[in-house]
């Protein structure tokens, strides 16, 4: 009986450990998009398509385009009328002080100073219309189809939105970034002092980054501060019809995961992140499909029995959950008709992986060695057949080879047919003269 008793109890045990591992993921804010930074598989979503506001996550945007439209250094001036203009978070700018960039940057993305947004604008898109046409404009070339700015701080307009995903591309986008890269990771900073201000200390306002709050989290039985072990950024937002909003990159165990989280409470918001973080930790592996540099096959150079090695041009990774079986199916593909010369490096085709069917990775394929043309003539490469232009040669002499070797034996025939008739002529002439 007690033996019965106890395998019911394990019985019970390993099923409520299954629904544990099924329901584990519980979330509260109105939009929600987890996905691994590398390789952008997505892990998690939820109204990942729908139209949200993004508060001061706006900044991310503002941020990127400025470091590429100017440099570290460069000097800004405070206009007379952005001080008095802009509410909200602000670091007390003062009209006619002088700050670099790098300053500014600090001071907009740690504690999201709306008055730095519009300087950085004003500044580098002649009005706070032009800037932002070259946001919307930027968003479009990233595919953030989705998206409208209205402004740079992300203070609230009916036509200011976005979505996850669209803010997920943003997002990829700006982390290439490595200056921006470094400030979103920064706790703490010190503005040095300006031409109108003693030095300014500066935090985040990221709690993942920073536990400023004594508050904590109910997460997985127990209590837990908002910090959350690895984080790397990147910036959070709060207006009142955006809610709390949150986009947070983790480094942990291979993944590089970007937890974006929008309209939530404060403690909802950090309980989500928490939550869908732990979700990828402990659900998804990073697992390696091929390395870089890796031999894939040798492919012919047309009119040359020479074959070129060629191999993989980067390691591919992809995330799968932890109790995956699925097997990929590469496929590679050799490109036809390239050019000569090939550079060592040069692509010369894809290798696919599919998995059920779909498209999961790629990389591209590239010679190992550099390969000349034997004249002017343009040559190409193939992997199996010869060009078109070679076979109509090769066809065109070929006829015209046989062509000659068929008239030169009729002219033979007809030389030896017409000097047979002229002897029998000269035959019966000779007898005809003769008989007289």
């Amino acid at each position: 009986m007690k033996k019965k008793f106890f395998a019911f109890f394990i019985l019970i045990s390993l099923l409520l450990s299954n629904l544990t591992n099924i329901y584990a993921l519980s979330t509260s804010c109105e939009a929600i998009l987890l996905f691994d930074l590398k390789t952008q598989d997505v892990l998690y979503k939820k109204n990942s398509d729908v139209k949200m506001y993004p508060a001061s996550i706006t900044k991310i945007m503002t941020a990127t385009l400025a470091l590429e439209l100017g440099k570290l250094d460069d000097v800004i001036t405070v206009d007379d009328k952005t001080p008095f203009e802009i509410y909200g978070s602000h670091v007390a700018l003062e009209p006619g002080e002088k700050l670099t960039l790098k300053n500014l940057l600090y001071a907009l993305l740690l504690p999201s100073a709306n008055d730095a947004a519009a300087v950085i604008a004003k500044h580098y898109g002649g009005s706070i219309e032009g800037f932002v046409k070259l946001m919307n404009d930027k968003a479009v070339e990233l595919g953030a189809t989705n998206t409208h700015f209205v402004n740079p701080h992300g203070l609230h307009d009916d036509n200011h939105y976005t979505t996850a995903q669209d803010l997920a591309k943003i997002t990829t986008y700006a982390m290439k970034n490595e200056t921006f890269r470094e400030i979103v990771k920064t706790p703490r900073y010190e503005i040095p002092a300006t031409n109108k201000k003693e030095a300014r200390k500066i935090i985040t306002t990221n709690n993942l980054l920073l536990n400023t709050s004594p508050n904590y989290l109910y997460i997985d039985g127990k209590y837990v501060t908002r910090e959350y072990e690895g984080t790397l950024g990147i910036k959070n937002g709060y207006t009142y019809e955006a809610g709390n909003c949150l986009i947070s990159y983790v480094k942990k165990n291979g993944l590089s995961l970007v937890a974006i989280v929008l309209k939530g409470t404060g403690e909802q918001l950090y309980t989500d992140t928490h939550n869908l973080l732990n979700y990828g930790f402990n659900n998804f592996k990073i697992v390696n499909i091929v390395n870089a540099n890796e031999f894939v096959d040798e492919i012919s150079v047309l009119d040359d029995t020479k074959k070129i090695p060629v191999v993989t041009e980067t390691s591919v990774n992809i995330v799968q959950a932890k109790d995956s079986t699925s097997n990929l199916t590469p496929k590679t593909t050799i490109y036809k008709n390239i050019s000569l010369p090939i550079e060592k490096g040069d692509i010369v085709g894809k290798i696919e992986y599919f998995k059920d069917g779909k498209s999961v990775a790629s990389t591209n394929v590239v010679s190992t060695t550099t390969v000349n043309p034997k004249s002017v003539t343009t040559n190409t490469i193939g992997n199996e057949d010869k060009s078109n232009t070679t076979k109509t040669i090769l066809s065109i002499s070929s006829g015209l080879v046989i062509a000659f070797i068929v008239f030169a034996i009729y002219n033979r025939i007809r030389i030896n047919i017409i000097r047979k008739r002229k002897k029998k002529q000269r035959a019966k002439r000779r007898k005809e003269y003769l008989n007289k």
